[in-house]
């Protein structure tokens, strides 16, 4: 009787745990009033925040069935993950053991109930995540309509640096001395400056690439995409959710580059713009 009672106590109580903790989320998620933007970044946060749980219960679950095997007299080896049995020979009394089984079987139960709850969680932020992105899109579109314009005009990408050392158009490459198409413009700056993201948008790429060094590409909600290239280092990953003005990498000079400074480009229907016309300077 008592030994079911604290399989009943032991289920309850991490059910428990797992529902308040959700709760409060959930609280804090939908609390004030709040944008559609800051409402898709808490959409994010909570993604994450349920994938860390999820894979903290994976670790536990192949925890407690490596104990279950064991006191299954089971071995699992690390070199070739083959099951071997184990023959030994216990003084433990067999209700002792099978008392321990029960437990550890109990608790697998209980934590795989858990994951199902927090994968099914998962999975309505997801849909949830992808409904909002649509709905901002579709505002934004309707805003281009209505003011009869084709993109919205963004912020200059660095706080107190304005010059240009190359616009966009045919020049010199500093480098091959060859004359070429520059898609974009280079503002200098000093290495580790913050560079900010000229819209709202999300991040559809974040790494290096070839000549580009270490580049940053939004993709923003009116359509058009923002790449800033030659970063000293990328603060933001792919996939990430951005609002105008955050800082999205630093100045550097990685890559085919003579000097610290940010590539800036806008790309428009697949194809490059003049980014002056696309930012306030």
């Amino acid at each position: 009787m008592n030994k079911d009672l604290n399989k009943v106590i032991l289920r309850f109580t991490i059910s428990l745990v797992l529902l308040i903790s959700l709760n409060l989320y959930n609280t804090s998620y939908s609390f004030g009033e709040v944008n559609k933007l800051d409402i898709l970044i808490q959409n994010q946060e909570k993604q994450e925040e349920l994938k860390e749980k999820i894979n903290e219960l994976d670790n536990i679950l192949e925890s407690k069935n490596q104990d279950l095997k064991v006191e299954n007299g089971q071995y699992v080896s690390s070199d070739d993950s083959k099951s071997l049995e184990v023959v030994t020979i216990s003084f433990v009394p067999q209700e002792y053991e099978t008392s321990k089984i029960d437990e550890i079987s109990s608790e697998i139960v209980a934590l795989e109930e858990n994951r199902n709850i927090l994968d099914k969680e998962l999975q309505d932020a997801i849909i949830e995540g992808v409904q909002l992105e649509k709905i901002i899109e579709e505002e934004v579109k309707a805003k281009l309509k209505s003011e009869n314009i084709e993109f919205v005009t963004g912020i200059w990408p660095l706080n107190d640096y304005k010059d240009i050392s190359s616009g966009y158009g045919y020049r010199i490459h500093p480098i091959t001395n060859v004359k070429s198409f520059h898609k974009g413009i280079d503002i200098p700056a000093p290495q580790d400056t913050d560079v900010l993201a000229i819209d709202d948008g999300i991040v559809s790429f974040s790494g290096y690439q070839n000549g580009y060094g270490n580049v940053v590409k939004i993709k923003h909600f009116d359509g058009k995409t923002t790449v800033y290239a030659h970063n000293n280092s990328n603060v933001v990953k792919k996939g990430d959710i951005v609002k105008q003005g955050d800082v999205i990498s630093k100045v550097g000079t990685t890559g085919n580059s003579t000097g610290n400074h940010v590539h800036f480009e806008i790309i428009i229907n697949e194809k490059n713009i003049n980014p002056i016309e696309g930012v306030i300077k």
